[in-house]
């Protein structure tokens, strides 16, 4: 008597419990990827609305780590130095020669180029060339050659620099100083960071968006930039009518709008340097921005500017991940996510990802593998359903108490 009585409430406790609904877990199967190694798969619309409970599985529904893809790898990236030996060469000229340390998993070009800080203690007024050699794998000190040369200098009055930008070519380089105008200066140490130029930040998509002048009591006058929806807008081309020497230039993204005097809210994206001087045939409009989904921007252009044109980049959200090649794996969604081991995280950033094209997805079908979202009573489709539920657990919970009446007798 007591096991039925124990089943019954077993029973009323399950009705009571959560339901689980699998009607839109859906689960996407992936390009199978040429090669070991990282692979990318860009996301469309339909995979991008439940970013929540995405996740990549194998054929056997086995959840396999991933993240989401960082504009960070392309950031700049200090590097440590090894092996500096600093002194002077033949002719007396200061010179220093070094190699670099790469982080875990790094190699020759992850980045385009290399900037050099140079310490630099001299009485001024100095002019220096820079003379730049790198040695390659197993051979000798080669000569960078280049159509002018780089030069740092101190005239006093603020009038200095000390940074040059040279290609990463090389893992050992060699720097000497000439002088063309007063004493060289002494070289006291360097840094080097590899950096990448905006221009090589490409885009999934590239559009023009609907410009507007407006002006605000407290922000002055500014353009409006208007998406007809919402974008992932990574970069900015600026285009400023010429002649127009190098400039910054700022964008902000929409936020919100105030309740009372309806000024819209605005936080923000980033900012460059743009410059066009057709005389020289030179000029720059990539502005590298912080990865922002708006449909409203405003631009900030310094006086006695006046924009030419502007484009705006889009770059979809990617998730990143490591393939075996021949290996099926799904794109799962609409459901919970199932966790996989670990933090790929946790590895260096390495741009060399970028170098493989992104593998496709294909189209969606039923996902026997995927987890279903929990429902709780309040969440139920029919609004007679609880009622119902109730109604049986009321009839339930009297026929237990009848049968615990009857054992007691």
């Amino acid at each position: 008597m007591k096991r039925s009585v124990y089943a019954l409430l077993s029973t009323i406790l399950l009705l009571s419990c959560a339901s689980e609904d699998r009607s839109q877990v859906r689960r996407r199967p992936l390009e199978l990827a040429p090669q070991n190694g990282w692979a990318r798969v860009r996301l469309d619309g339909e995979a991008q609305r439940d970013m929540k409970g995405l996740w990549i599985g194998d054929a056997e529904g086995n959840s396999i780590p991933f993240m989401m893809e960082r504009e960070g790898l392309w950031a700049p990236q200090v590097l440590e130095t090894t092996q500096y030996l600093a002194g002077k060469d033949a002719k007396g000229n200061p010179t220093a020669e070094f190699a670099l340390v790469f982080p875990n998993g790094w190699q020759v070009r992850e980045r385009e180029q290399l900037r050099l800080d140079l310490d630099l203690e001299g009485k001024s007024p100095w002019v220096a060339r820079v003379d730049i050699s790198r040695r390659m794998a197993n051979g000798a000190f080669l000569t960078l050659e280049r159509d002018s040369p780089y030069f740092v200098y101190d005239l006093s009055n603020d009038r200095h620099t000390s940074q040059i930008t040279l290609p990463w070519d090389a893992e050992r380089y060699r720097v000497t100083l000439v002088p063309t105008q007063g004493q060289a200066p002494k070289l006291n140490g360097l840094r080097v960071t590899a950096s990448t130029w905006p221009e090589q930040l490409e885009a999934d998509e590239i559009v023009e968006p609907k410009i507007s002048h407006e002006s605000f009591k407290n922000t002055g006058d500014f353009l409006r930039l208007s998406l007809p929806h919402a974008e992932r807008v990574v970069a900015a081309d600026v285009l400023l009518k010429a002649p127009v020497a190098p400039v910054y230039v700022t964008l902000e993204a929409e936020a919100k709008r105030g309740k009372e005097d309806r000024e819209a809210m605005f936080r923000p994206m980033g900012g460059g340097t743009v410059w066009n001087l057709p005389a020289l045939e030179t000029r720059a409009t990539r502005v590298a921005l912080n990865p922002t989904i708006t449909d409203s921007m405003r631009l900030h252009l310094p006086e006695n500017t006046a924009l030419e044109s502007v484009k705006l980049l889009i770059r979809h959200e990617a998730v990143l991940f490591p393939a075996e090649a021949g290996t099926a794996y799904f794109l799962h969604f609409g459901g919970r996510a199932k966790q996989a081991p670990g933090n790929l995280g946790a590895l260096p950033a390495s741009r060399q990802i970028y170098g493989r094209n992104p593998l496709k997805l294909k189209a969606a079908e039923p996902d026997p593998q995927g987890l279903g979202i929990l429902l709780e009573k309040g969440d139920q489709t029919k609004p007679w359903l609880p009622w119902a539920v109730g109604l049986v657990v009321l009839i339930l919970g009297f026929a237990a108490f009848k049968l615990l009446r009857s054992s007691e007798g």
